[in-house]
């Protein structure tokens, strides 16, 4: 069956998840901490450092077991759960904003090659994103795709925060295939980790492609139908598999 659409992760397929970690990571600590004071000033950034670890826990518990992803609205209301902490609901809201957006505060690079790929990509495939979300949702990585002048390329996008449901379950890739008007077996599927981009791929009769450019994930069974080892190797990678 010839690939007639790409759908494409996020996180360590698109941008390196680890650049621009550390100042997301500070912003949201400084955010979280001076809200948590107004109501206990002896927080401290060690407290708030260890209650967003039980949120990210928390969060990947039902990531895993559920194939769902906890709002920021959910994972900030773990963290005041985790310090004990009762934040009036005006604090919190803007606590969520300034979280979610630290996105664009400590914005990650772009893979090497990304943006050529994706111009030679668009001019010949219609292209979806299909991403699992944290503390950063899908209408923040819109703004940064079109900060980065990338948004154009994509025609659809499926991010779990607005969906209702996360990678590796099939109606991700459903949906994804519907809303680029073709069927899930003409579709390849791009992304990093094997247990959420390869299975669910697979899963929904896609193809699935795993992304080595940034780290290698031995770490599930699911085999990809191909790796890509390079963004600049997907023009080859699409006329192998359509051969």
């Amino acid at each position: 069956m010839p690939i007639r659409a790409l759908t494409i992760d996020f996180w360590n397929t698109m941008v390196v998840a680890r650049t621009g970690g550390a100042a997301r990571q500070a912003q949201r600590l400084t955010q979280i901490t001076h809200t948590a004071q107004r109501v206990r000033p002896a927080t401290s950034q060690e407290e708030v450092r260890e209650a967003l670890a039980v949120a990210a826990a928390r969060h990947d518990t039902h990531w895993r077991e559920e194939h769902r992803t906890p709002s920021t609205d959910t994972l900030i209301g773990f963290v005041w759960q985790a310090l004990d902490v009762e934040v009036d609901p005006a604090h919190h809201q803007a606590t969520v904003r300034a979280v979610e957006e630290g996105l664009l505060h400590g914005a990650p690079d772009f893979a090497e090659g990304l943006t050529d790929a994706l111009a030679w990509a668009a001019d010949r495939y219609p292209l979806a994103i299909i991403s699992d979300t944290m503390f950063s949702p899908g209408r923040v990585i819109r703004q940064l795709l079109d900060q980065r002048g990338t948004l154009k390329a994509f025609s659809a996008f499926v991010f779990s925060d607005e969906v209702g449901f996360s990678k590796p379950d099939r109606r991700a890739f459903d949906q994804a295939a519907a809303a680029l008007e073709v069927r899930p077996d003409e579709v390849l599927h791009i992304g990093d980790l094997r247990r959420t981009d390869i299975a669910g791929a697979r899963g929904a009769g896609a193809l699935g492609a795993l992304y080595t450019g940034i780290h290698t994930d031995d770490g599930h069974p699911a085999q990809p139908h191909v790796h890509l080892a390079s963004w600049a190797d997907l023009p080859q990678t699409l006329a192998q598999l359509d051969g």
